[in-house]
């Protein structure tokens, strides 16, 4: 019956909050008309340098995790096939971008269990590091708690260096595999490594966040102190939606959420619209380079014979 429901409400979700931003927007169209709308090619121009580095730094990643499983792919494929596997992620169902993976790497002879854990440390080190830009935008919405929060911004990233150390990782990873039915390889990879590809998600998390404000500043005026907000508020937003699992790549809950979070910044019914215009404009993003990938890759063969090991 919890499964039932849960595959219920992954459908069901959705077009609730769909339903409530729409009709928002709606409601407030008075306040969406009356924002200072405004094209601007430059902002829009320095969005897309800003967000490019996320599309790249993700399968960079996953390529040094794969690498410490004995398991190396030449970088211009797989980075094609990590670009393929994330557009899955909007197929209802949080297994698609996975299943994707595993699926499109086994030509190149990388085991199940090893493509898995790759991707394991890949989500969790992407979701870390999303952290700090989400704790500041919460502790400007939890005044009560602004000192804990700030207090866990310097801290945090200490302990997310405890978190990926590979003798910790291998533990919890392979518990997991465990719960999963899984088998797991012990990652071989030196603690500064690791440390490094969680560094590079943190700086292009926070470009990608900040190519989202940048963005926002491309279609409507807003102040240039109003930037930080709107770029800790898409990490909480974000962050939230990954950790709910419910829709299909976080759709409707991150606008919801990031449309209530714009609120200091815009009136509701104008940040509801620019909210859904972020995810139109992130999704073009990827498209682009996933166009890109499938370029790049298109002169590199996998191997014809070898099975996965």
């Amino acid at each position: 019956m919890i499964k039932r429901a849960t595959q219920t409400a992954k459908w069901i979700v959705p077009v609730v909050v769909a339903v409530f931003i729409g009709r928002s927007i709606v409601t407030n169209w008075s306040q969406v008309r009356e924002a200072e709308w405004a094209l601007e090619p430059g902002w829009l121009a320095l969005s897309f340098i800003l967000c490019s580095g996320w599309y790249w730094a993700r399968p960079m990643g996953w390529s040094v995790a794969l690498n410490g499983f004995g398991r190396p792919v030449p970088f211009r494929p797989l980075f094609r096939l990590y670009r393929r596997a994330e557009m899955s992620r909007f197929v209802p169902g949080a297994v698609w971008q996975f299943v994707s993976r595993v699926y499109l790497i086994k030509r190149w002879g990388v085991a199940p269990a090893a493509c898995l854990a790759a991707t394991l440390i890949d989500f969790v080190l992407a979701m870390l590091a999303a952290v700090p830009l989400a704790a500041l935008r919460l502790a400007d919405a939890l005044p009560m708690m602004r000192g804990y929060l700030l207090w866990a911004f310097v801290v945090f990233p200490f302990g997310a260096l405890a978190v990926v150390h590979p003798k910790i990782l291998n533990f919890w990873a392979g518990f997991t595999a465990k719960i999963l039915k899984q088998p797991y390889q012990k990652l071989d990879i030196s603690w500064a490594r690791l440390g490094g590809v969680w560094l590079m998600y943190a700086l292009a998390w926070a470009g990608w966040a900040f190519g989202a404000a940048c963005f926002v500043r491309g279609v409507v005026r807003i102040d240039a102190g109003d930037i930080p907000i709107v770029a800790s508020s898409y990490a909480l937003s974000w962050l939230s939606a990954m950790l709910t699992m419910i829709s299909p790549a976080g759709m409707g809950i991150r606008e919801a959420l990031l449309g209530l979070l714009l609120e200091p910044v815009l009136p509701r019914g104008a940040a509801l619209t620019v909210a859904v215009g972020i995810r139109l404009w992130m999704t073009f993003c990827e498209v682009v380079w996933t166009l890109v990938g499938e370029h790049l890759a298109r002169a590199v063969d996998p191997p014809t014979a070898e099975e996965p090991c």
